[in-house]
């Protein structure tokens, strides 16, 4: 008996050492993390550091729950003060706007391996966002993306096929409207802005900025291709130019509606009524050399590691924790049965595949985000670029202006500005970035 008890206390010692020597790799520290996201999401992130994170490494968050719109200016604050978070969740292209400043860390440069393992779990195309001039400043942890919503009764009832190209919505578009019926969209997919040019860009395989950050693809045969299509639906196909309201895809009025992806589970809890009578496919696309484009724009929230940090292993183990395919499951689980108007899906390929909607739904969502694309991170640049191409469109229908002609202008003046910006980043960019072999 008494062997057995010694036997008994030695197990239990090997075990407690075990636990130990876990914990021991990580300091009993409290993480402070900026979260752009809601006070209920916090709420159960935090409840799952309480019971899964914590226990295991000792580590602890601290958070505070910021508006998307704050975080820009405090967070600029923050680098100019030197008083910053250890982490933050960021908006899409925001990292690298931080990181080449040198306020974030190359999370490839620091970690090595362990990155790499961790981004074999992003969908395709996410990266974009983050990486710049080699260097990667964030991981992102959710996005959303544009797919197509369709009225199934309408469309059985008038015998028309979901269109697989923009060719085919131009067939399709004016029996429609013979019908009065169209098609348009509530959130900034099909609309005259860069959001939308960007998508009909990437499907006619053109680029809104080259891969070396400094220069427009919008002069591209592709991207001239994709710029003046988008503008035929407009000027010629009766494609609404102002967003339609949600509302209008509930009477049958906009039996299509390209939209974000969020409007799932909007759909959902608003018009319960339309149970079985709507369903997703891909978005539209275009063929190019023999292969069907149907590439949508996303937009997500990455999360990055302050270089200010004195804490930064923590702060890693903190964001593989919380990428880690259970507890992506585990989070998309518990934040849409709290917040039902809420919708969740993770980049990371492993949890979004076991998302909480039916088999059929998961599939389609799936596919469509193994089609879309991140925006290309070009510094401040970015948003000025945008507005040129916004210009360049709103130019060819309010103007009559030659598309090739409009979009080849938005090409020009974002070489210009890009090359601005690059003269002002230069000094953060020798800096802190290797230079290029």
């Amino acid at each position: 008996m008494k062997r057995g008890f010694r036997v008994f206390a030695f197990l239990l010692a090997v075990l407690l050492l075990a636990l130990l020597a876990s914990a021991a790799d990580f300091e009993p520290v409290t993480l402070e993390v900026w979260f752009t996201e809601g006070n209920e999401q916090f709420e159960i992130i935090r409840d799952l550091v309480d019971q899964y994170f914590t226990p295991k490494t000792g580590i602890s968050i601290k958070g505070q729950v910021m508006l998307y719109d704050d975080l820009w200016q405090k967070g600029l604050l923050a680098l100019a003060s030197g008083d910053t978070p250890d982490v933050a969740s960021f908006g899409s292209e925001w990292p690298a706007e931080f990181g080449v400043r040198g306020g974030l860390i190359d999370l490839k440069k620091e970690f090595g391996e362990e990155f790499d393992q961790l981004i074999a779990k992003v969908f395709p195309n996410q990266m974009r966002a983050v990486e710049f001039m080699g260097a990667y400043f964030g991981i992102p942890v959710r996005f959303g993306f544009a797919i197509s919503f369709y009225r199934t009764d309408i469309f059985e009832e008038k015998g028309w096929e979901y269109p697989k190209t923009w060719d085919e919505v131009k067939v399709l578009l004016p029996k429609m409207a013979a019908n009065n019926m169209t098609m348009s969209g509530p959130n900034w997919y099909l609309e005259p802005n860069w959001t939308t040019i960007m998508q009909f860009v990437w499907q006619h395989g053109g680029e809104e900025i080259k891969a070396d950050h400094l220069t427009s693809g919008l002069d591209e045969p592709g991207s001239i291709k994709g710029f003046t299509t988008l503008v035929e639906l407009f000027r010629d196909y009766g494609v609404p130019q102002a967003p339609t309201p949600i509302n209008a895809f509930a009477t049958g009025e906009m039996p299509i509606m390209v939209a974000g992806n969020w409007n799932y589970s909007a759909l959902d809890a608003a018009y319960p009524n339309l149970m079985g009578k709507w369903t997703m496919e891909l978005i539209p696309g275009a063929i190019v050399d023999g292969q069907l484009n149907r590439y949508s724009y996303n937009g997500g929230v990455p999360f990055g590691i302050f270089a200010n940090s004195k804490h930064k292993k923590e702060a890693w183990e903190f964001i593989k924790w919380f990428f880690s395919d259970e507890i992506q499951i585990e989070y998309s689980k518990r934040v849409m049965q709290k917040l039902p108007h809420y919708f969740f899906f993770s980049a990371n390929m492993n949890a979004a595949y076991q998302s909480p909607f039916p088999e059929e739904d998961v599939k389609i969502l799936f596919a469509q985000a193994e089609q879309s694309i991140a925006p290309r991170a070009g510094l401040g640049a970015t948003i000025v670029c945008r507005r040129f191409m916004d210009n360049a469109i709103m130019r060819c229908l309010l103007q009559g202006e030659d598309p090739e002609q409009s979009i080849r202008t938005a090409a020009k003046e974002s070489n210009q500005e890009l090359q601005v910006k690059y003269r002002e980043f230069k000094r953060f960019i020798e800096a802190y970035l290797q230079p290029s072999s």
